[in-house]
C-alpha cells in the first residue's frame, strides 16, 4: 500500500530504500518482488529486535547513507502504514521551490478521514532539503527527541519549516498505540523544554487517546529523567545552546499567548 503510493508519485522518487528490520510475516518476499519489477526500489534487511524505538532514527540514517551519492535536492521520510496521493511529492516540492528558506515540511496527517492535530511537519510524509541534512552531520541522533530536533535546529540555524494543513495523506494506525511514552517525555527533558510547557502538555495530554493517565506519568518520568540527567544514552541532553534555545522560545510563547488574553479580556 505504501511502497505502491509512492511508486505512482507524478513526480517519480529516484530512488526509495525500505528497512525491513525483522518482519517475521511474508514481507521479505513481497519486497523481494518489488525489487525485480522495479529498480530503484532497494532493501536493507536487519534482524528482528522486537519493539524499540531507538531503531527508528538509526534506519532512516542507514537508508540515507546507502543513497548519500545520489544528486537529488530532496529526501522523504515515510513510515510503513501512510499512503500518499498522487501529487503529494510533486505538490511539496513545488512549494519549497518557490523559499529557500523552507527545509522540512510535510503534508497534514489523516487517520478514518479526520486530520490528526499537527502543529509542526509529521516524521513520517516529512520532506528535507537536503543541503541542510548534510549541513546538520546528515544523520538523526539516535536519542529522545530526533524528530523535534532538526526542526528546533532549522529555526535556530535561521531556517523555515512548515505543515501544509491543505495537503493531506492517509495514516492507516492510529499513532501512539506501540509508543513507550517514557521516551516521549524524555524527549522533552533532551531538548531542555521548559517545565511550565512540559508539565503543561503532559496534563493536557492526560485523557486524550493514545495517551492515559498512566502513559502520562510515564511521560513525566522521562521528562525528569532526561532534565535531571540520565545515564541511559538515548536520554542524553543536547548540547546547551541548542537547549537554551529550545526554552526561550517556549518563554516567548508564554508571554505572546498572555499579552493575546490580555488585550482580549481588555
Amino acid at each position: 500500500m505504501t511502497l505502491n503510493s509512492l511508486l505512482n508519485q507524478r513526480l517519480a522518487p529516484q530512488r526509495i530504500t525500505i528497512v525491513d528490520d525483522g518482519s517475521t510475516d511474508d514481507t521479505a518476499n513481497i519486497l523481494l518482488k518489488y525489487t525485480k519489477l522495479n529498480e530503484n526500489v532497494s532493501i536493507i534487511t536487519k534482524r528482528d529486535r522486537g519493539y524499540d524505538i531507538r531503531r527508528v532514527p538509526a534506519n532512516i540514517n542507514q537508508a540515507w547513507t546507502r543513497n548519500a551519492g545520489l544528486t537529488t535536492d530532496y529526501f522523504m521520510i515515510s513510515g510503513d502504514d501512510c499512503t500518499y496521493p498522487q501529487d503529494y511529492a510533486a505538490s511539496v516540492i513545488a512549494r519549497m521551490e518557490l523559499d529557500s528558506k523552507l527545509v522540512i515540511t510535510s503534508g497534514c496527517p489523516t487517520t478514518r478521514g479526520s486530520h490528526l492535530q499537527e502543529h509542526s511537519p509529521s516524521g513520517s510524509g516529512r520532506m528535507v532539503r537536503c543541503s541542510f541534512w548534510r549541513q546538520v552531520g546528515g544523520a538523526y541522533p539516535v536519542r529522545a527527541g530526533w524528530e523535534t530536533w532538526i526542526l528546533y535546529r532549522a529555526a535556530q540555524d535561521g531556517f523555515e519549516v512548515q505543515l501544509f494543513d491543505d495537503l493531506t495523506y492517509a495514516h492507516a494506525r492510529p499513532r501512539g498505540a506501540g509508543h513507550q511514552f517514557v521516551y516521549w517525555g524524555a524527549a522533552m527533558g533532551t531538548l531542555g523544554y521548559h517545565p511550565l510547557y512540559a508539565f503543561g502538555r503532559i496534563a493536557l495530554n492526560a485523557l486524550k487517546p493514545p495517551i492515559s493517565p498512566r502513559r502520562a506519568v510515564n511521560m513525566l518520568r522521562g521528562y525528569l529523567q532526561a532534565e535531571l540527567g540520565s545515564d541511559d544514552p538515548f536520554m542524553i541532553r543536547y548540547d546547551h545552546s541548542l537547549r537554551s534555545f529550545v526554552r526561550q522560545k517556549q518563554s516567548q510563547r508564554f508571554i505572546s499567548v498572555l499579552v493575546s488574553r490580555a488585550r482580549v479580556s481588555a
